[in-house]
């Protein structure tokens, strides 16, 4: 009887805790708008960009995480096309970045690049 109980307890318990690291783990996406206002701060502070590149960048930048999300259910789905076409967007948006950008700004870019794809790291979702 007591391990009855107990079973229970895990199943209920992994029942709310499951559902919430997923939506943890897809939070960043749900605010695109906030999160190009955190990665263009983030950015201004490192590369310290033009008016001309301020109002160009956040375009840029909502596009690419707008794609982003869409494709972003492969990831579990068809983990090896996800990552195919992540990389196809990729090139794309640092080809465009590399359009706006100066040399010495893009190379600063690429140096911001975190380690992991760390989700507390806003800047992840410019490189994973």
């Amino acid at each position: 009887m007591k391990t009855m109980w107990i079973s229970a307890l895990i199943v209920c318990i992994f029942a709310i805790i499951t559902p919430a690291q997923q939506s943890f783990a897809q939070a960043p996406m749900q605010n695109i708008e906030g999160n190009v206002n955190a990665i263009m701060s983030k950015l201004n502070t490192a590369l310290t960009f033009t008016d001309v590149q301020k109002t160009k960048l956040p375009e840029v930048i909502t596009a690419f995480l707008n794609q982003r999300s869409l494709i972003l259910p492969l990831a579990g789905s068809n983990p090896k096309t996800y990552d195919t076409k992540l990389n196809s967007m990729h090139n794309g948006f640092y080809r465009k970045l590399k359009s706006i950008l100066t040399a010495d700004q893009y190379a600063r870019f690429l140096t911001l690049k975190p380690a992991d794809n760390d989700t507390t790291n806003v800047l992840s979702q410019l490189y994973y």
